[in-house]
């Protein structure tokens, strides 16, 4: 098959909102390396608007503390608003599960590149992975998610509170954990400690690797100060 810059896999619906999950196949993002990037979106708010208007926190990214702007790090009038513009432009065809492995073999994965990725489902994750030479994923809804231990097997359980990271572990989840705080035990994230590239890290991918460490990060980014504060906060 003709090999594209990105495809739409999924489209769905989050509390009444319209998504759609789109992969995009090539990536000069320095953290992460260039792998295959999938976007969570809302079909009919621009992604930095859904974030001006709160909407995000309802849809895309439910339960995180640092969504619409109270700390996540994505800029989401850059990287997030050119692929939902040149979704509306009609620049990616959807790809089938049968497609998978013409297009993801031998390619990392970034599940959730923006946006919670327990949106797709679990059989999708699955078979996206199963086809990969490997990926890395988080998700927020951990806590209220009724499929949670299934997606956990392949994503970290995203904490950035004290309450939430001691819930998660007893879950006996792999966590990533964004707080000015590191608990005991946890393996600093090798990007901000030797700068190794996602795409040549792999231990951010949920209990493939359950005897691997939780990962911890400190806040960065330009909404640092807000999410030091949601971190230190009692909520969640």
């Amino acid at each position: 098959m003709k090999k594209q810059s990105g495809y739409v896999l999924h489209q769905t619906i989050v509390n009444n909102e319209p998504v759609v999950v789109i992969a995009t196949m090539e990536s000069d993002n320095p953290k992460t390396g260039n792998m295959v990037q999938i976007w969570f979106l809302l079909e009919n708010h621009a992604p930095h608007l859904a974030v001006k208007s709160g909407l995000d926190a309802k849809t895309v990214c439910i339960d995180c503390v640092f969504a619409s702007g109270n700390g996540c790090y994505v800029r989401t009038y850059q990287a997030p608003l050119s692929v939902w513009n040149a979704w509306k432009r009609g620049n990616y065809s959807s790809l089938l599960p049968h497609q998978y492995a013409d297009v993801f073999t031998g390619r990392k994965i970034r599940f959730g590149a923006y946006g919670n990725p327990s949106i797709m489902p679990v059989s999708m994750v699955k078979a996206i992975a199963s086809v990969s030479s490997g990926y890395t994923g988080y998700f927020h809804d951990w806590k209220t998610n009724p499929y949670a231990s299934e997606y956990a097997k392949y994503f970290m359980a995203s904490t950035e509170t004290e309450s939430s990271y001691r819930l998660a572990k007893s879950l006996n989840y792999r966590v990533f954990h964004a707080s000015p705080v590191k608990p005991e035990g946890m393996q600093e994230c090798l990007n901000t400690l030797q700068d190794t590239a996602c795409i040549n890290c792999n231990l951010c991918n949920g209990l493939t690797k359950s005897r691997a460490p939780s990962i911890w990060i400190d806040p960065h980014g330009s909404g640092k100060d807000k999410a030091i504060a949601a971190a230190l906060s009692s909520v969640n």
